[in-house]
């Protein structure tokens, strides 16, 4: 992927990230592209999984329920779902069996390198819930 078109989907990230709206309508465009992924595989189970944490990460950080984030990760959790249902990726997610290759390694990458943020969201999830 170019640079260019990273810096597209961080800028976008960005934007959305100026209103609740903007997010609100992002989530619901994962949420609609999420359905549509078959789950017949450890690894699509696993990549639905982590986009529904992020999904609550960042649900929780707008509606002001959890604001332990930084404005790098928050930044970065919406870059994951801008970049989900961006519909140029590296690999075209209509390419059966590839399509989300590019898409679960993004999100399995910022799943690892946020681990620290995710756990602490979990228990804080867990204690409210």
């Amino acid at each position: 992927m170019s640079k260019f078109k990273i810096d597209k989907i961080f800028k976008k990230a960005k934007e959305t990230l100026t209103e609740n709206e903007k997010v609100k309508g992002l989530i619901s465009e994962v949420k609609d592209k999420v359905e549509e992924i078959n789950s017949d595989s450890d690894e699509r189970t696993t990549f639905i999984y982590q986009l529904q944490v992020i999904i609550r990460m960042v649900r929780a950080h707008i509606n002001g329920s959890y604001r332990a984030f930084s404005a790098t990760t928050i930044l970065t959790l919406v870059f994951a779902l801008v970049y989900f249902i961006t519909p140029i990726d590296l690999i075209p997610d209509f390419i059966p069996a590839l399509g989300l290759t590019d898409d679960i390694s993004l999100v399995y990458f910022i799943f690892k390198s946020l681990a620290d943020d995710i756990a602490k969201f979990r228990v804080w999830e867990e204690a409210n819930a």
